[in-house]
């Protein structure tokens, strides 16, 4: 793009060499940069009609997005958010800590010793174990081996007596089968005799109804003429109900000095005329009314907002005073705690020396009984040298034999180094713990940032919590009353605008207000009078007219008769067409009676010679049962053979196992349970045992875990407090009647002024621009009137929403926008 400028003698080209040149020319030409012009000009070109006749809730939610304030609501959002999941944080760990209160190294150490000794007992438990499963498992071998044979035996004796059982079986179900041949044609016979009787009943049924209906026609006795005249004499009556209308308007049945002898027409004319004029002097002395009214409402706020406005100056000085107490017991809090930690830093420092120091004796120590087991380990290869003969390790002649060991030694070295080395894990454990806690208190104290000065923290801080109550009850104090100020501000202005107008509408002065409400009063009275004799002369003439009775009871009687020749009209036709459908059902059930008639006699001829229908009912039996019968005698015929098969099995099995003869059953059972009842007392302490075992090294685990895992809560703990204070801070600033409430009122008052000023610009001086609870309106300095925007032509509503698009960029840029005039 290029930039042109226009001068005396002709156009210039700008010597721009860049996009952002041009770019940085525009914007201090526009007075707005691109993000500013397309927000306030581009984007909202189509809105700005809805911004300027729109609900208030619609223009402040315009208003947040161009100035950009829903940032505060999403950040308001995540301040909170952060600050409920650190409480949420901080409450667990309270929680989890309260219950690692017993967690020590010395319980650890007895739950290896504990574990050691269990697990010995637990070998020798299992050695007698596999010893009597053994036994047991060739005792329960000659065990099945018996009962085997004698279940067979058994099986054998009930089979051959359920022969003469399974031929009456197969008898059963040869009569079975010829049933299932006869019950079907005896049950479609019954089937057809039950439709035939339900045919000749529903016969009978429509003859009775077919006499009740012509019955019922005759008693009903309807005449059409009758219904005629009584319609025609509800038409000429529905002209009494205009006239009844206007005397309820009034509703006055006695006068002193009725108005009589007019005709209908005369009273409603009259009468229409008194109450126009009513209504007009009604409404005047409304207006008075209210105006008398408001006046004395806006002398008593004026009062009440002088009285809030010098609470307010007292608040604003005593909220100095407890802001500056609270910023002091936060200093000096802040400066305990860096003592505290200092302190703290120091004894760490202490412990970290001698464990240091515990460390390199141990380092020490290692190293020499390491060299004394590599000596050792040598010593124990011995037994395989022999003189003159090559060495089995490195291949050398041996010249002589090592001095052979004595004792114990080897095994002492090996449990001296278990325990050196255990006494150095410990030691590097309690070291990473110290240098972890004065890493996490030396990150605290730079975080405090303050010089340490000795001091209390506990009652420094209760002080500040004292003070800090102290503040934030004067704050709500303040907002309390800011609060009523403002709506006592609001209601002022409303009272003010609302007398102004008041008095224009009934040109009256402020000081002859009430002097016209009176008069206006008394000539209301005198119209009044005047109507009710017109009204009383109005209701004896619809007295005489209906005989006395009002005119809706006099028509609703007439309609009353209408409605019962009209309903005695529709019974007729209904009773003639349920008769003709009634007819038409009696032909339709004779024809099908005679088709049932033969189909029944076809029926009878089909069971003849057959099984009796009595007989066939209790030999039938479903398929599924024949089926489990056939099953029976097919599953006893092949039982039968496969018991003989196996019991021949069972007693080779038997002569080839265990020569000679075999002991009694009883005998061999009782030994087993010796030998089970032994077996069961072994696998319980095994069990109770191995389950100990694993108790106990769940425990050491968990307890390891657990010690582990409570030094780093207490960590992110002191972490988690100090981030919460934070974040909540920030949260109350951020909510909606804080801070931002007081940017969006900021803000839009500027627009509203501006915005003012442009349009008196732009119209020469006709009209400005004002704000009414939230509400624009437009004041025509010509006319001297107020209106509120949504009654605005195309060209007026055109100058305000260009007023208001301009303010807005101009409030956007923090600029001045002369080059867009």
């Amino acid at each position: 793009g290029r930039l042109f400028e226009l001068g005396p003698v002709g156009e210039r080209l700008l010597p721009l060499e860049t996009l952002d040149a041009l770019n940085r020319a525009l914007e201090e030409l526009l007075g707005l940069t691109y993000e500013a012009f397309t927000r306030a000009l581009l984007l909202p070109q189509g809105e700005f009609d809805r911004f300027l006749k729109g609900e208030a809730k619609e223009r402040r939610r315009i208003l947040l997005d161009l100035f950009e304030l829903t940032r505060l609501e999403r950040a308001r959002e995540k301040a909170a958010s952060r600050r409920a999941a650190l409480l949420e944080e901080k409450g667990r760990l309270e929680g989890e800590l309260a219950g690692l209160l017993g967690v020590s190294l010395e319980a650890k150490e007895d739950l290896e010793r504990a574990l050691a000794d269990l697990t010995r007992e637990i070998a020798r438990l299992q050695g007698e174990k596999k010893r009597l499963e053994e036994g047991i498992a060739e005792l329960k071998g000659l065990q099945a081996l018996l009962l085997r044979k004698g279940e067979l035996e058994g099986r054998l004796g009930r089979l051959k007596a359920e022969a003469s059982r399974m031929a009456e079986v197969e008898e059963r179900l040869k009569k079975a089968s010829e049933a299932e041949v006869a019950l079907p044609l005896w049950q479609d016979l019954r089937r057809k005799e039950e439709a035939l009787a339900a045919t000749e009943r529903e016969l009978q049924r429509v003859r009775v109804r077919l006499a009740q209906l012509e019955g019922d026609r005759q008693a009903l006795a309807f005449d059409p003429e009758a219904l005629k005249e009584a319609q025609r004499a509800l038409l000429q009556a529905e002209g009494l109900r205009a006239l009844e209308a206007l005397w309820r308007r009034v509703g006055v049945k006695e006068h002193l000095a009725p108005r009589l002898g007019l005709a209908p027409e005369a009273y409603a004319e009259a009468l229409e005329s008194l109450l126009q004029e009513e209504a007009y002097l009604a409404e005047k002395e409304r207006e008075l009314s209210r105006t008398v009214e408001v006046q004395g409402r806006l002398r008593e706020k004026e009062e009440a907002l002088k009285r809030v406005r010098e609470a307010l100056a007292a608040l604003v000085e005593e909220g100095g005073q407890a802001r500056a107490q609270v910023e002091a017991l936060e200093r000096a809090l802040k400066g305990a705690e860096a003592h505290r930690l200092q302190q703290e830093l120091e004894e760490i420092g202490r412990q970290r020396g001698l464990l240091q120091a515990e460390k390199e004796r141990l380092e020490s120590e290692l190293a020499h009984l390491a060299r004394e087991e590599r000596r050792l380990g040598l010593l124990a290869y011995r037994d395989l040298l022999r003189p003159g003969e090559p060495c089995p390790l490195c291949g050398s002649v041996v010249r002589g034999l090592p001095p052979a060991l004595e004792g114990h030694g080897a095994i002492a070295l090996r449990e001296r180094r278990e325990e050196a080395e255990k006494a150095l894990r410990e030691v590097l454990t309690r070291l990473g713990a110290v240098a972890e806690e004065e890493r996490a208190k030396r990150e605290a104290l730079e975080i405090l940032g303050v010089e340490p000065i000795p001091g209390d923290p506990k009652e420094l801080e209760g002080k500040l919590q004292e003070a800090q109550a102290r503040l934030q009850e004067l704050r709500e104090k303040y907002r309390e009353k800011q609060g009523e100020a403002r709506a006592l501000e609001e209601e002022v202005k409303r009272l003010s605008q609302e007398k102004e107008r008041l008095h224009q509408e009934v040109s009256c002065p402020e000081e002859e207000a009430e002097t016209a409400w009176e008069k206006t009063r008394e000539a209301l009275a005198s119209l009044r009078w005047e109507k009710e004799a017109l009204a009383a002369g109005l209701y004896r003439l619809l007295w005489e007219r209906t005989g006395g009775r009002p005119v809706p009871e006099y028509i609703a009687a007439l309609s009353r008769r209408v409605e019962e020749l009209e309903k005695k009209e529709k019974q007729d036709r209904d009773l003639a067409r349920a008769w003709e459908e009634a007819s038409r059902t009696l032909a339709g059930l004779l024809a099908q009676e005679e088709e049932q008639r033969k189909a029944l006699e076809e029926a009878k001829g089909r069971v003849v010679d057959l099984m009796p229908e009595e007989e066939a009912k209790v030999l039938y039996l479903p398929p599924k049962e024949r089926e489990a019968l056939a099953e029976r005698i097919r599953a006893h015929r092949e039982e039968l053979a496969q018991v003989e098969a196996l019991l021949g099995e069972v007693e080779r099995e038997a002569r080839a196992r265990f020569p000679g003869s075999l002991p009694p059953l009883a005998e061999v059972e009782a030994r087993l349970r010796r030998e089970e009842e032994r077996l069961s007392e072994v696998q319980g302490s095994l069990e109770d045992r191995m389950g100990e075992q694993a108790v106990l090294e769940e425990r050491l685990k968990e307890l390891g875990e657990r010690i582990k895992r409570r030094r780093e809560m207490e960590a992110r703990l002191a972490e988690v407090v100090r981030e919460m204070d934070l974040w909540e801070k920030l949260a109350f600033d951020l909510q909606q009647n804080n801070f931002p409430a007081y940017l969006l009122g900021l803000r839009q008052r500027n627009l509203v002024e501006r915005a003012d000023e442009l349009m008196a610009t732009l119209s020469a001086g006709r009209y400005r621009l004002r704000s009414k609870e939230d509400e624009y309106q437009v004041l025509d300095l010509w006319t001297e009137a107020v209106r509120p925007v949504k009654t605005l032509s195309g060209g007026e509503s055109f100058l305000a929403s260009l007023s208001l698009a301009l303010a807005l960029s101009e409030e956007l840029s923090r600029g001045r926008l002369g080059a867009l005039f």
